[in-house]
């Protein structure tokens, strides 16, 4: 990265996705989880929340890989970060970049955070459940219930959903009842969907 570039992304100030640290800690961990959950971004280490360089971040052999370390074992799925260092006016900084997980949500330490402006926000529990569910990309109507099971159907109303259906579709359906309910995912397993009306 160009001095150029650092300078004026720390001109911008923090944002939806940037943050500055002082130094490495467990706020660090919880905004990389807050990006994960949100839609990414970069925190820069040895950077102050005003812009400035801090002059007391100290880079050795161990450093990063310890940071990677500590990452992993605190969070859950687990982060691996892409990890940059950079030197620039006789200082070390370090960026740490996050892309939004695919599997969400991204806990620290049993805590789940999203981002929103330039801040960490603590998500509760309906947060947490209705990400879950975005991820998946599903909703309570696509879970299969233990309450009903294949006797309970009634084939007359699959029969006559098929029938309805035929009078309007160019192609026919000919599968039985039960292939019918597993091509449009009402069942599955031997297991009936909540959606399932028959």
């Amino acid at each position: 990265m160009k001095k150029e570039e650092l300078s004026n992304i720390i001109k911008q100030g923090e944002n939806q996705n940037i943050e500055f640290k002082s130094n490495f800690n467990i706020q660090v961990i919880e905004t990389l989880v807050a990006f994960a959950n949100t839609k990414g971004g970069k925190i820069y280490i040895g950077v102050s929340d005003s812009g400035l360089f801090e002059n007391n971040l100290t880079i050795e052999k161990e450093t990063i890989p310890n940071w990677l370390n500590e990452i992993k074992t605190k969070t859950q799925p687990i982060l691996i970060p892409d990890i940059e260092l950079i030197e620039i006016e006789n200082q070390q900084i370090v960026e740490i970049s996050i892309q939004e997980f695919p599997i969400k949500p991204v806990s620290c330490r049993g805590k789940y955070f999203k981002r929103a402006k330039n801040s960490n926000h603590q998500m509760s529990i309906n947060e947490i459940s209705e990400i879950y569910l975005k991820t998946f990309n599903t909703s309570w109507d696509n879970y299969f219930t233990n309450d009903y099971n294949l006797e309970n159907i009634s084939l007359e109303k699959v029969n006559n959903f098929i029938d309805l259906s035929n009078k309007i579709r160019e192609n026919a359906i000919t599968d039985d009842p039960f292939t019918v309910l597993r091509k449009f995912e009402l069942v599955k397993e031997e297991k009936i969907s909540n959606c399932n009306n028959f």
